[in-house]
């Protein structure tokens, strides 16, 4: 019994939800302290997507050195691209389907503005002006690493530099072991900051697009991408198990992008190839973000139901054009996807950009429901990749 008890409790996914439910309260109870100590969660977050780069480099670097065939590189980099497109695309107009079929901006609007508050003092201005802000680091590391991979490849002594490359990506992973233990603390953080700031007043006038966006999310995981895995073979609910713990950090500090070294990990030890998982992970976070994408098309539509506005057929053409090329770079840290909603709206005259203003309220919530869309749109890629390519063995050695 002693033993089954110490084994819950210093399991991580409990130790994260204890975590949120004692940020939940923190938040409530005590908002002054909980403001003041966010620093935990931002630096926390800000020191895990540092490790990003090295794993990402070190996965790619090494797996490219090692293919047996450039030609295979070329196929694996097309179709991830076709991949990644197709589903974006498809993320999109599921969005702006959603939000037409069950019309979260028609709400009661008499005193909206009173209630979301302090919110609409947001000076959208200044979010037209950091509407390209986009982090690229990710994709800059991914271009590097191939490179030198390519170069590995060609030299006859490749097999040194790619143990070496290993030995030295072994030890990062031991050292992101050690660093998530902190996690509860940073969910911690993060919950009661997000309650303390946001609160239940400002979050209940938009309680219909919260809720019609976590339906959306939820539908397209278990509808479109457990189909998509299941004519792959793989189970949907096999890969969420999978990566559960990583899926709580993420719900916990908004950030996708911090769990990716703990996905790439999780995913290699269930039989993805090491080319495989580092390349189309990594540049998923910059052009596979299925949550970004169903959140922009929400969104675009619902400021359009709140201010009224009837859009034609075009209209819907050019948002689904506009969101596509928006999308793409909206790197999974927390606020990205708002800024790339911003330059969406920058660039529809339509849309009355005001509208942000009710959006930024919750985008809190909104971001979480993303975050762990787009951690799982590009797990289940990887997924796909691999069996496409006959580079994935399963840890009881069947392909």
């Amino acid at each position: 019994m002693y033993s089954r008890l110490t084994q819950i409790f210093s399991n991580l996914a409990f130790q994260v939800l204890i975590a949120l439910i004692l940020g939940l309260a923190l938040g409530h109870y005590f908002p002054a302290f909980s403001i003041k100590q966010h620093f935990v969660s931002a630096y926390f977050i800000a020191a895990a997507e540092w490790f990003a780069a090295p794993v990402i480099f070190l996965t790619v670097a090494s797996g490219i050195a090692g293919i047996a065939s450039l030609k295979k590189l070329g196929r694996i980099i097309l179709k991830s691209v076709v991949l990644f497109e197709l589903v974006s695309t498809l993320a999109i107009v599921f969005g702006l389907v959603m939000a037409v079929w069950l019309k979260p901006g028609v709400i009661n609007t008499d005193n909206l503005h009173e209630q979301v508050g302090k919110y609409a003092e947001l000076n959208v201005n200044s979010l037209k002006e950091g509407g390209q802000a986009f982090s690229q680091s990710a994709l800059i590391v991914l271009v590097l690493a191939i490179l030198v991979g390519l170069l590995l490849h060609l030299l006859p002594a490749r097999d040194r530099f790619i143990q070496g490359l290993d030995k030295v990506r072994d030890g990062v992973f031991r050292l992101i072991t050690l660093f998530f233990r902190l996690t509860p603390l940073a969910v911690l953080s993060g919950m009661a900051y997000t309650v303390a700031s946001f609160g239940l007043h400002s979050i209940l006038p938009m309680g219909k697009l919260i809720a019609v966006m976590y339906l959306s999310v939820i539908i397209f995981v278990f509808g479109f991408l457990g189909l998509m895995l299941y004519l792959y073979r793989f189970n949907i609910w096999q890969l969420l198990v999978l990566i559960r713990d990583e899926l709580l950090i993420v719900f916990g500090t908004s950030s996708s992008r911090s769990v990716i070294p703990l996905v790439i990990d999780k995913l290699d030890k269930f039989g993805c190839s090491k080319p495989v998982t580092g390349f189309v992970l990594s540049a998923g976070y910059s052009f596979n973000l299925i949550g970004t994408s169903i959140y922009l098309g929400m969104s675009i539509i619902f400021v359009a139901q709140l201010y009224h506005i009837h859009l034609v057929f075009s209209d819907y053409l050019e948002i689904i054009l506009v969101l596509m090329l928006v999308s793409k770079g909206a790197s999974g840290v927390p606020g990205a996807g708002f800024v790339a909603l911003s330059s969406a709206v920058a660039l529809l005259p339509q849309i009355p950009f005001e509208g942000l203003v009710f959006i930024f309220a919750v985008e809190r919530f909104l971001n979480e429901a993303r975050s762990i869309t787009n951690t799982i749109g590009n797990a289940a890629a990887t997924l796909v990749i691999a069996r496409t390519e006959n580079d994935f063995i399963s840890p009881s050695g069947q392909p």
